[in-house]
């Protein structure tokens, strides 16, 4: 792993600061900017977690969450590693942007640019863009012109050398590789082969010390900080220290289940330190700490149906936590709303006190008002990632409609049946006829421009 240190000039792409607030540390209320922590877990499940499940021990991240406002029907686009990041950074939806898997440079260039790739699985044909483009605005981008100091820890998963943190708006980056998963958590990291040094720094930990120190060695006074920690863990290959594991092998759990436990509480171990570092630091009444994952879980996500591997668009693909700590609100609020991953680009704008119409085609929507209280405006939440016979779904008035390139479509009241169990799809009552046809021109129309299939 590399330390790269970049002095950037201020962004000069589609979304940036104001010049009159950039390279400053204050708001236009004159209030000091608060500090960001972004901490995205890889595969985590919605349910693998200890307030969720007892089976998990994560008493850091349960300690978080009752300090927290906990999105219960939070969503990720596309519930696949790079567009999943794309849109958390971008606050866009990444088939915009051409990102409709994951990024592998291995796949067949279609065009033979080495822009594109496609996958020889894919039914629909779709290709998919190797790199998020330079032209594109990360929220690195508008706080770095704003005068955060920013920090990458972690996977990518964005492009090659070219196309990496330090092009997207990061001074500081630590851990990335062109991979989006190690060969091994215990060094080397990403080289690949038969030995291993297993005795060496288990790789959360080793990208948990970076982030610690960014936390510890950046001056305030100076510049706040947006740290973004984007944890490996707990995607495979799965591989955990050996005591955490043997704890869950004498739980009387399968072997390669509680080597994922113990994935699971490394990360909580993870966070643990991290809110550590931010008490230590002294700027806990100042920082937002955000704890979501990139999509559903490797394992079984029960009793929510589908996972990362099959069925990724149901909402145990689809669903992933989501949690805010934010100094000014109540610990321990729940809300309900459905809200995406891309409404955390907006959020931390309006947190910083940012001009929103310098974000103007930003997909998602602040969380701002609704984590202070206020009521979320729910819009419809598109997804898109083609892989399979279900490239695309959309979610409105808690209906999700479910679109099959062979045209076994499926529709499902998330309300009153939140694990997806009855497909409404044909259904006679007129309510689900009228939700049937809203959410398929819904769809219809979002895809028309992405999508050279027609949505029958």
């Amino acid at each position: 792993m590399k330390i790269i240190h970049v002095i950037q000039c201020a962004s000069m792409l589609g979304c940036i600061a104001d010049s009159a607030f950039a390279k400053e540390a204050g708001r236009p209320d004159g209030t000091v900017r608060p500090n960001f922590i972004v901490i995205f877990v890889d595969d985590l499940g919605y349910n693998d977690l200890g307030f969720r499940n007892s089976s998990f021990n994560t008493p850091n991240i349960d300690r978080l969450a009752s300090k927290s406002v906990n999105f219960v029907n939070a969503y990720v686009p596309s519930p696949t590693s790079s567009p999943s990041r794309a849109a958390l950074l971008t606050g866009k939806y990444p088939v915009k942007q051409g990102i409709t898997r994951h990024i592998n440079s291995r796949n067949e260039d279609p065009f033979g640019t080495g822009e594109y790739e496609m996958l020889a699985t894919d039914p629909g044909h779709i290709p998919n863009r190797r790199f998020l483009p330079k032209s594109e605005t990360t929220i690195a981008d508008v706080l770095n012109s704003a005068g955060y100091r920013t920090v990458a820890v972690g996977k990518w998963h964005l492009g090659t050398r070219d196309y990496y943190p330090d092009r997207h708006g990061f001074d500081e980056m630590y851990g990335e590789s062109d991979l989006g998963h190690p060969a091994s958590y215990f060094p080397d990291y990403f080289v690949k082969g038969k030995k291993r040094n297993v005795e060496g720094k288990y790789l959360t930990d080793s990208l948990t010390d970076f982030a610690v120190e960014a936390i510890l060695g950046n001056d305030y006074s100076e510049a706040p900080l947006f740290l973004y920690l984007a944890h490996y863990g707990v995607h495979s290959p799965h591989m955990a220290p050996e005591d955490l594991t043997r704890k869950y092998i004498e739980r009387g759990i399968e072997e390669r289940y509680a080597v994922y436990h113990a994935m699971v509480e490394s990360v909580d171990i993870s966070t643990g330190r991290i809110m550590d570092a931010i008490d230590k630091a002294g700027i806990g009444d100042n920082t937002v700490l955000l704890f979501i994952s990139d999509q559903g879980g490797y394992f079984s996500n029960a009793p929510l149906r589908g996972g990362k591997l099959t069925g990724a668009l149901y909402e145990g693909g689809a669903r992933v936590p989501f949690l805010v700590r934010s100094p000014d609100v109540p610990e321990g609020t729940t809300v309900d709303a459905r809200i995406s991953t891309l409404d955390v680009f907006p959020t931390l704008v309006e947190y910083a006190g940012l001009p929103p119409g310098n974000c103007p085609d930003l997909d998602g929507q602040s969380l701002y008002g609704t984590i202070h209280g206020g009521v979320y405006r729910e819009k419809p939440i598109f997804f898109y990632r083609s892989y399979d016979d279900q490239p695309a779904a959309v979610i409105c008035n808690d209906f999700k409609f479910i679109w099959s390139r062979k045209g076994d479509h499926e529709l499902y009241d998330l309300k009153t049946d939140p694990n997806e169990i009855r497909n409404l799809a044909g259904a006679s009552a007129p309510g689900y006829r009228k939700a049937w046809r809203k959410c398929h021109k819904l769809l219809s129309d979002f895809l028309s421009e992405y999508e050279p299939n027609p949505v029958y």
